[in-house]
């Protein structure tokens, strides 16, 4: 009998871990509601499709859906489910389990942590070459730790994890939130916008400026993850090292370390968790688009793109 894993929803992260665990032996059901239109995809990838609020066709389940959709959706599965002991419900981020209690409020469920540190592009094409991946876990919230911690170590491996490693819920949830607030989603692309920006504006033309500022980024951050910081500040040239050491001391006063303190700061006590509640996510979408499509760095990357990818 093959492994069996019901995965809610169907985005990209959810797609990437029904291809990798589908390639790896696994029948894999897809939860999706009534009128969604992911439903002949999903069939469409020789996945197997179902409506949440329905029975679940098997006893674990990764909630792949956006975290603010959880509450609702573990409600709708613990109407009509004839064996809740028996679930495991596992999450990809901690956000939904720490900030939203969601354990707590569904005790009847065995909630774990199994958090991918990869982009779903990254999680499927790393699985199809053989590469490494890196995922932490949790089992703490599990009545059986030592069973849960072996579910999710298989799990992992089956969905092309290499390095696996323990972390609690509380940890994973606010050094996600602080690395995509303090360098990942903020400080790395606004950075090399501006730096893009202030070259266009000294009279750098747009491709030398793309290549310096953004296409060069990805070779960078490949460097540093695979060598670290001691090879990586070994390898780069006098003036690279040079230039490095002023920019430092010029970028990182001790105004940008406070402000580093009060995006933790409001992580930890809950008011970035309130100010995510009284936002409309789509508003800062659709804001957030339409200042980068007003972009000259955007317009010369989708002129740059079909020569470099």
């Amino acid at each position: 009998m093959p492994k069996q894993l019901a995965i809610i929803g169907f985005g990209n992260q959810a797609k990437a871990w029904a291809l990798n665990l589908k390639d790896s032996g696994y029948e894999i059901f897809i939860g999706l509601r009534q009128d969604s239109s992911s439903l002949a995809a999903a069939k469409s990838l020789g996945l197997r499709p179902f409506i949440i609020g329905e029975p679940l066709p098997c006893s674990d389940v990764a909630m792949l859906t956006p975290d603010d959709t959880h509450l609702e959706i573990a409600a709708q599965i613990a109407q009509d489910v004839p064996f809740k002991e028996d679930i495991h419900l596992i999450f990809a981020h901690g956000y939904s389990l720490f900030f939203e209690r969601l354990a707590e409020k569904h005790p009847e469920f065995d909630c774990l942590l199994l958090a991918p540190k990869a982009i779903a592009s990254e999680l499927r094409l790393q699985y199809e070459v053989k590469g490494k991946l890196g995922a932490v876990y949790s089992a703490e919230l599990s009545q059986s730790k030592n069973r849960a911690t072996k579910k999710l170590k298989t799990l992992a491996l089956d969905l092309g994890i290499s390095s696996f490693h323990p972390t609690t819920i509380e940890a994973e949830t606010k050094a996600d939130l602080f690395s995509e607030q303090a360098l990942l989603c903020s400080s790395l692309p606004y950075s090399a916008l501006f730096a893009f920006n202030k070259l266009i504006e000294k009279g750098i033309n747009e491709e030398t400026a793309y290549f310096e500022c953004w296409y060069e980024v990805k070779l960078i951050a490949d460097a540093m993850v695979k060598m670290g910081p001691l090879k990586f500040f070994d390898l780069i040239s006098p003036n690279a090292l040079e230039g490095s050491e002023i920019g430092k001391k010029q970028l990182f006063d001790q105004n940008y370390f406070d402000k580093l303190e009060k995006l933790y700061e409001d992580i930890d006590n809950g008011n970035f968790h309130q100010h995510l509640e009284d936002t409309s996510v789509e508003a800062t979408r659709e804001k957030v688009a339409a200042f980068w499509k007003a972009q000259r760095l955007s317009e010369t990357h989708e002129k740059m793109r079909k020569d470099l990818f």
